[in-house]
């Protein structure tokens, strides 16, 4: 893929900023950037400059050399999934809850 560099770099500034507990919103202030700006960047959607990098790494408290290496994981498919368990088990009644984790459990049997 053309961009590949784009995405890894986004998707470890993301995974850094959700590891730290801080929303686009947040970071963005802290950088001294748009929020539309970090959410596109993140997706891999902008160019980052170093200058952008460098102020990023400062408002997550982390070594630019972080940004440049290092695991991600593709939050595009696992972080929707577990956005919208996470909505519904926060949402739930505790019967509820109850409810949704014999069934997981359930489903999780039935796989094996």
């Amino acid at each position: 893929m053309k961009n590949d560099i784009k995405i890894e770099i986004g998707m470890r500034i993301r995974q850094i900023r959700k590891k730290k507990g801080l929303t686009i919103e947040e970071t963005a202030h802290l950088a001294g950037v748009h929020p539309n700006y970090l959410g596109e960047a993140e997706r891999g959607k902008k160019n980052f400059s170093i200058i952008t990098i460098e102020k990023i790494a400062k408002a997550l408290e982390a070594p630019v050399s972080k940004i440049f290496s290092g695991k991600t994981i593709n939050y595009t498919v696992k972080h929707k999934q577990d956005n919208r368990l996470s909505s519904l088990m926060r949402n739930a009644s505790p019967e509820e809850r109850a409810f949704l984790i014999k069934t997981a459990k359930f489903v999780i049997r039935r796989k094996k």
